[in-house]
C-alpha cells in the first residue's frame, strides 16, 4: 500500500507561511496601536493636569509659558491623535491580509482532503479489485482445509 502525500503540499506550507508571517504582523500592528495609544494618553493626562493647575500666584511670563506649553501640547496631542489612527488603519489592513491568508489556507487544506478521500477511495478499489480476483482464482477449487 503506498504512502499518501498531497500533490500541493509545497503550495499548502507556502501558504501557511504566509499566514504565520501575516499574523506576527497583526501582533506588530497591534503592538503600535497600545503604543500610540499609550502616548496619546499620557499627552491627555498632562494636559488635564496643565488645564487645572492654579495659576493665580504666578507671574505674567510664567503664564506666558504655560500658555505656550499647553499649545504646543494641544498641537502635539492633535498629531499623535492622527498617528494613532494610521496606526488602526494599518493594523486593519493588516487583519484583511491575515484573513485572506487564512481564508487561502483553507481552500489548500480542502483539496488536500478531497484528494486524501479520493486516494483512500481508489485505494479500496484496488483492494476489492484483488479481494475478486482472488475469489474468482479460488472459486471452485477444491479446498486444502
Amino acid at each position: 500500500m503506498q504512502n499518501y502525500r498531497f500533490s500541493m503540499e509545497k503550495v499548502l506550507d507556502w501558504r501557511e507561511d504566509l499566514e504565520e508571517e501575516a499574523q506576527r504582523v497583526v501582533k506588530e500592528k497591534e503592538d503600535a496601536v497600545m503604543t500610540e495609544q499609550a502616548k496619546l494618553d499620557r499627552m491627555v493626562s498632562e494636559s488635564r493636569r496643565l488645564k487645572s493647575e492654579n495659576l493665580f500666584k504666578t507671574s505674567i511670563d510664567h503664564l506666558k509659558r504655560h500658555s505656550l506649553y499647553k499649545d504646543l501640547l494641544d498641537d502635539k496631542i492633535i498629531r499623535q491623535r492622527l498617528s494613532l489612527q494610521k496606526a488602526e488603519q494599518e493594523l486593519e489592513k493588516a487583519r484583511l491580509d491575515l484573513q485572506l491568508a487564512h481564508r487561502d489556507k483553507k481552500v489548500m487544506q480542502k483539496l488536500d482532503e478531497k484528494e486524501h478521500y479520493r486516494f483512500k477511495e481508489e485505494e479500496k478499489k484496488k483492494e476489492q479489485s484483488q479481494l475478486d480476483e482472488l475469489t474468482t482464482l479460488t472459486y471452485g477449487r477444491p479446498s486444502l482445509f
